[in-house]
């Protein structure tokens, strides 16, 4: 089976995986063939349902359970994103931090990403222009990039649009001579001090009903590094903030999702709301569960990475065989934590960073005696030709004319009347500068 793999930039990418394998397979070669190698955790795949909804791949359960894919010879697409985001300084690969730029990028164009005002705004699209197009150039100015601005400006911006190219060029003049990998980085640091940074956002099913936010139409449910975050849209910028540490339990039950929390008066809180979709709800649900994982604890625990469910023929065949994986469907897929990630692929790069060190090592070792013997001469016939032949302590640097010998260091060239080698008067002795190597 063909997956048709496609990046922030709509570059696609093609894998061939067996329908029965799992979704983590697909998401290693592709991170392989992107050159991300140990911190492919940070990605996931995500899929169009039959209704039109965006869906994360589990990746721990087989690709055909998920999608409804029949045949070898059949091909599915999957658009690979950033699942858990991070600052920039965590992470070790170039190859990793590009595909991250790449989809903040995007998340910026499509206003995933709220830019509160002008001078940030100014300030991304030029890092945008510098990673992208290079120093500012006054014969071609780049402005498919330029236009960026108009996307993510705030709408109540008092400075006019003139005044904000203006701005815009300076500011990308500023980034004269930074690198393509340097200004992405920059790009990154600046997107996390964002509010929505990182945050997977869930629209509310419009209703009449009441519930502990009052109605629940135009309302959007963030879930990120920190918790989950309430935006009301109907009358400003409301919003609610409940951290990860205030939740008390969280269930979804076709497209109803509930959440008990501890509010700011200490007291046990509760709302219940309705999603677009049984698909929505379980994945706000999961979204909390893993990111609450991943950001905040020591270690993912148990309960978490064994919960699973069965469908219909396997729950017949479990009463019969407990240990029978039919039909058996993990809920999460999540394995590691933060500092888990970060610190398993620093050690594995560390480790690879060493295998060409020890082959060195090895193959020195394997020489023979006689030639290592030889190789030593030399190198203290080099030694004891840099010294100087009176102090036997410092290196050579004065030559003696009118016989041009070099032999003695300066401190000991002052004190001499005669050439130490040849005898000779000094008539004048002059400074030398020898190879740089030789000096070393």
């Amino acid at each position: 089976m063909w997956c048709l793999i496609s990046q922030p930039n709509s570059v696609v990418i093609e894998v061939r995986v067996d329908p029965k394998a799992i979704g983590q397979e697909c998401l290693e070669k592709v991170c392989e063939h992107l050159n991300i190698s140990k911190e492919c955790d940070y990605f996931g795949l995500k899929y169009e349902s039959s209704k039109g909804e965006e869906l994360w791949l589990n990746l721990r359960n087989p690709i055909d359970r998920q999608i409804g894919v029949h045949g070898h010879n059949t091909s599915v697409r999957f658009a690979l994103r950033v699942k858990f985001w991070v600052p920039p300084h965590l992470l070790l690969q170039e190859s990793t931090r590009h595909q991250f730029y790449l989809h903040a990028r995007l998340d910026l164009c499509e206003k995933k990403l709220i830019v509160p005002d002008s001078d940030i705004a100014v300030r991304l699209v030029a890092l945008i222009a510098q990673a992208e197009f290079g120093n500012y150039s006054h014969q071609h100015h780049p402005q498919n990039i330029y236009a960026v601005l108009r996307t993510i400006i705030p709408r109540d911006a008092s400075v006019s649009h003139q005044d904000l190219l203006w701005k815009l060029v300076a500011e990308h003049k500023n980034c004269a001579d930074m690198k393509p990998c340097t200004a992405e980085y920059w790009f990154l640091k600046e997107v996390a001090t964002l509010e929505t940074f990182g945050e997977e956002m869930f629209q509310l099913k419009p209703s009449n009903a009441t519930v502990q936010w009052q109605k629940v139409d135009n309302v959007r449910l963030g879930v990120g590094p920190h918790g989950v975050t309430k935006y009301d849209d109907r009358g400003g910028s409301e919003k609610l903030l409940i951290p990860f540490t205030a939740i008390q339990s969280a269930s979804s039950h076709r497209r109803t999702f509930k959440l008990e929390y501890v509010n700011m008066d200490n007291v046990l809180a509760h709302f219940e709301v309705k999603l677009e979709s049984s698909h929505a709800a379980n994945g706000l649900y999961r979204a909390i569960t893993e990111k609450h994982a991943f950001y905040s604890c020591e270690t993912v625990r148990s309960a978490v990475t064994e919960q699973f469910i069965r469908d219909l023929k396997g729950t017949i065949v479990s009463i019969f065989n407990e240990d029978s994986s039919l039909g058996k469907k993990y809920v999460f897929d999540i394995r590691r934590t933060c500092r888990e990630v970060y610190d398993n692929a620093r050690r594995a790069l560390y480790q690879e960073s060493q295998v060409p060190n020890q082959m060195q090592e090895e193959d020195v070792g394997n020489l023979d005696g006689k030639h290592c013997s030889d190789s030593h001469e030399r190198l203290t016939r080099i030694l004891d030709a840099m010294t100087c032949k009176i102090c036997m302590d410092n290196q050579i640097n004065t030559a003696f004319f009118p016989c041009a010998h070099i032999v003695a260091c300066s401190l000991c060239a002052s004190k001499c009347d005669r050439c130490p080698l040849c005898r000779a008067d000094i008539k004048q002795s002059e400074k030398v500068y020898l190879p740089t190597d030789l000096q070393q």
